[in-house]
C-alpha cells in the first residue's frame, strides 16, 4: 500500500474524474476511513492551476454544514518527479443522484424536493462564505445509507474555471454541460445564482428522469442553455400531474432556470424556501407570481364570471362551473375568451390548492364599479421583521405578497426595509403588498488582485469598495516572486457586498526545504536522504580516524535552502590508525603489533634511527622511542621511525 503525507495509506480507487481519482484510505495517526482526492499528474504541471487547487482546499476546508462533505486535510505528493496535491476528506458512503436516477428512475417531486432542500441549504452555506460551487450536478450529490444527503467537490470546479475556460476545455465540459448556466456557457463570471440554475437542472433530472437539454456535443448542450427553452417538466412524466399541481411543480423548475440572472430566485436560501412548499405541497412562491404574471389587468366586465364560479371560490375543494355563452363571439372577443379561458385554468389551479376566494375574488370581482363584499384590511407594520415572517402576517390577512430586495448597509440582510402601500393603508383582501427586503449591503464584482503587492491590492479593493484581509497568508510559489499575492479569496469576478474583506496569500518565493543533519552516517544513506528532499552532495574524502564512508561534517545543516541546492559534505576515507605503543619490543614484535592496529605499511618502511645509548645489556635491540609516538594519529601506509637501544659502557659512568 502507498503510504502519503506520513500518514494516510491508500487503498482502491473508489471514483475517477476528469481531474482527479478518489481513493479509500486509512488515517493512521487517527486510525479512521477517509478518501483521498488526489489531481491528476498531467494538471498537476500547471503552476498556477496547481496553486489555485490548493487555495479551494483551503476554502472546502473553511465550510462547516452537515450536508457539505467535510474536508480533513491537504498536501501534496510527489508523483512522477511532481508535485501533485491532495484532499483528504469525509468517507461517505451510500449512493449519488445520478446512480439512484439510473438505476431506480425518477423522483416524484416531493421527494425531488425533500432531497434537494439540504442541497439548498449547504449552497447558501458555501455562498455566504464567498464560495461558488460551479458544478452542482447530479454525481456530485451522494444520500448517504442514513439518508442523510451530502454535496461533494466544492471548489473544484472553480480551479479549473480559472486556469481555462470551460468553453475550450471539451474535457471539462461533457460532465457539467448539462448543468451549466447561460452565462457560463457564454464565458461570463459565474455568482450564486448560478449554482441556483444548475441546482434547477438537477431538480429538473430528478423528477423527469432526464437532463433539460442534450446534445451530441458540450457545445450542442451550452448552445441550448443560452438559446432554447426546456420542456416543462410536468409534460415529461409518466404519470401526468393535475394541472394545479403541474403549475407549481413547473414554477420552481423554471424559475431556477431562467436564462437571465435577475429572473431566478436570487440566492439559495429563497429556492429551498420554495422547496421546503414543494415537498409539502403546498403553493410556492414561484406558482404565486407565475399566476399573477398570467391575470389580465382589466377584466371585460360582471358578466364575465358566472355566479356558479363565484360561489365556488368560497370553497377550497368544489370545482366551479363555467357555463357556454350563448351568443356569437367576434374574433377580438375569441381573441380576449382565449385569454380567459387560460386565466380561469389558472385560477381553478389555486383553488385546487387551497388559495382563499379573497384571491380569486380581488381579480374576478367588478372592478370597474369598485364593488366588493369583502371588508377592508390595515397593512401592518413589517418593518424590521425577517422576510417569512413578514410575508406569513401580510398573506393571514388575504393580502397577495411580492418580495422585492434591495441592498441597505444599514438593515441587515432578509429584514424589511418597507411595503408599498405602507402600513396602516387599508385595502381589500387579495391586493398586492410589495414588501422590500434588504439584501445587506451593495453587491459589488470583486477585482483580480493576483501578482499584485498586498498595497497595490489595497487600493483596488478600495476602488471597489472592498477591504484588505488583515491577516495576510503566506505560501511559497516558483511562478510568483516574493511578496506579490498568489491568490485571494473570494476569486476575481465573484460578488461580495460593500465593505466586505477580501484575504490574499502572498507568495514566500519557491518552496525551501530544510537539510537535516547527515553527521555520522554511511555516505550511502547521506546521499539517499538528500535526493528525497530535491538536494545532493558534493562529496570530500579526508584522513579520519573515524570508517571509511562516515559523514565527518556538512554544510548548510538546520538551515532553509532552494531544491536542487548542493551540500558539500566531508566523508571519513578511514586512513588514519591510532599508534600503538611499541616500545621496549624487538623489531619483528614491533611490526606484528602495528599491522595488527591496522597499519598497511611493509617491513621497509619501518626504518630504523637513530641509536639510544642504554647501560642496560638487557635493553640492547629493543625500541626506545617511535615517530610517531604512541597515542598520535598516523595514515594506514605512513613510514614510521623507531629508536633502538644500543649498551653502551659509558652511560654506566655518570657524566661521561
Amino acid at each position: 500500500m502507498t503510504l502519503i503525507g506520513d500518514r494516510y495509506t491508500l487503498a482502491e480507487v473508489i471514483g475517477t474524474g476528469g481531474m482527479s481519482d478518489v481513493y479509500a484510505a486509512e488515517d493512521t495517526l487517527l486510525g479512521r476511513g477517509v478518501a483521498v482526492k488526489i489531481m491528476r499528474v498531467e494538471l498537476a504541471r500547471d503552476v498556477n492551476f496547481r496553486e489555485r487547487f490548493r487555495r479551494e482546499a483551503q476554502n472546502s476546508g473553511r465550510l462547516n454544514h452537515p450536508a457539505i462533505v467535510a474536508v480533513y486535510d491537504t498536501g501534496e505528493t510527489i508523483i512522477d518527479s511532481i508535485n501533485v496535491p491532495y484532499i483528504v476528506m469525509e468517507r461517505v458512503h451510500g449512493r449519488t443522484i445520478r446512480e439512484i436516477i439510473r438505476e431506480n428512475g425518477s423522483m416524484s417531486p416531493a421527494r425531488a424536493a425533500e432531497v434537494l432542500l439540504p442541497v439548498s441549504q449547504a449552497l447558501q452555506a458555501s455562498h455566504d462564505a464567498g464560495i461558488i460551487h460551479r458544478d452542482i450536478k447530479p454525481a456530485n450529490i451522494m444520500i448517504t445509507n442514513t439518508g442523510a444527503v451530502k454535496v461533494m467537490d466544492f471548489g473544484i470546479a472553480r480551479a479549473l474555471d480559472d486556469s481555462t475556460s470551460a468553453m475550450t476545455q471539451t474535457s471539462a465540459v461533457i460532465g457539467t454541460a448539462q448543468y451549466l448556466s447561460p452565462e457560463q456557457a457564454r464565458g461570463k463570471p459565474a455568482d450564486a445564482r448560478s449554482d441556483v440554475y444548475a441546482l434547477g437542472c438537477v431538480l429538473y433530472e430528478a423528477i423527469t428522469g432526464r437532463p433539460p437539454f442534450e446534445g451530441e456535443s458540450p457545445f450542442a448542450v451550452a448552445y441550448q442553455h443560452v438559446q432554447e427553452n426546456p420542456t416543462p417538466p410536468s409534460e415529461l412524466l409518466d404519470e401526468p400531474l393535475s394541472p394545479t399541481a403541474a403549475v407549481n411543480v413547473d414554477a420552481v423548475v423554471l424559475t431556477a432556470m431562467a436564462k437571465h440572472p435577475a429572473d431566478r430566485y436570487q440566492n439559495a436560501a429563497e429556492m429551498g424556501e420554495d422547496l421546503q412548499r414543494l415537498a409539502r405541497n403546498a403553493v410556492t412562491e414561484a406558482a404565486r407570481h407565475h399566476i399573477s404574471a398570467e391575470v389580465p389587468t382589466e377584466i371585460a366586465g360582471p358578466a364575465a364570471v358566472s355566479p356558479t364560479l363565484l360561489a365556488a371560490a368560497n370553497t377550497s375543494t368544489a370545482v366551479p362551473v363555467v357555463p357556454a355563452a350563448p351568443q356569437e363571439i367576434a374574433p377580438d372577443d375569441k381573441r380576449r375568451s382565449n385569454r380567459w379561458m387560460v386565466w380561469v385554468a389558472g385560477l381553478l389551479a389555486l383553488l385546487a390548492l387551497g388559495i382563499g376566494s379573497a384571491f380569486l375574488w380581488d381579480f374576478v370581482g367588478d372592478r370597474n364599479n369598485g364593488v366588493s363584499t369583502e371588508s377592508m384590511v390595515t397593512v401592518p407594520d413589517v418593518t424590521g421583521m425577517q422576510r417569512l415572517e413578514a410575508v406569513t402576517e401580510l398573506e393571514g390577512l388575504g393580502l397577495l405578497v411580492d418580495i422585492n430586495e434591495e441592498p441597505n448597509p444599514d438593515v441587515a440582510r432578509g429584514q424589511v426595509i418597507r411595503t408599498n402601500p405602507t402600513a396602516g393603508s387599508q385595502l381589500q383582501p387579495g391586493t398586492n403588498v410589495t414588501v422590500t427586503v434588504s439584501s445587506g449591503r451593495e453587491i459589488t464584482d470583486v477585482p483580480d488582485i493576483t501578482n499584485m503587492t498586498p498595497q497595490e491590492a489595497a487600493d483596488a479593493l478600495e476602488a471597489a469598495g472592498l477591504e484588505l484581509e488583515q491577516q495576510v497568508d503566506e505560501a511559497n510559489s516558483e511562478a510568483v516572486e516574493i511578496g506579490r499575492i498568489i491568490a485571494q479569496s473570494p476569486a476575481a469576478g465573484s460578488q461580495l457586498s460593500k465593505g466586505s474583506s477580501v484575504s490574499i496569500t502572498v507568495s514566500t518565493g519557491p518552496e525551501l526545504v530544510r537539510v537535516p543533519s547527515l553527521i555520522g552516517m554511511q555516505l550511502v544513506q547521506a546521499e539517499a536522504t538528500l535526493a528525497s528532499i530535491g538536494l545532493s552532495a558534493q562529496v570530500t574524502t579526508i584522513d579520519s580516524l573515524e570508517p571509511e564512508g562516515q559523514v565527518l561534517s556538512m554544510t548548510n545543516e538546520g538551515t532553509n535552502v532552494s531544491p536542487g541546492t548542493v551540500i558539500s559534505i566531508e566523508v571519513s576515507n578511514g586512513m588514519l590508525i591510532s599508534m600503538p605503543d611499541i616500545t621496549r619490543l624487538e623489531r619483528d614484535e614491533a611490526l606484528t603489533m602495528l599491522q595488527e592496529s591496522g597499519w598497511q605499511g611493509s617491513a621497509a618502511q619501518l626504518i630504523e634511527g637513530e641509536t639510544v645509548p642504554t647501560g642496560a645489556l638487557i635493553d640492547q635491540d629493543l625500541i626506545a622511542a617511535s615517530e610517531p609516538a604512541a597515542d598520535g594519529a598516523i595514515r594506514k601506509d605512513a613510514t614510521i621511525t623507531i629508536l633502538l637501544y644500543e649498551f653502551n659502557v659509558g652511560a654506566l659512568i655518570p657524566g661521561a
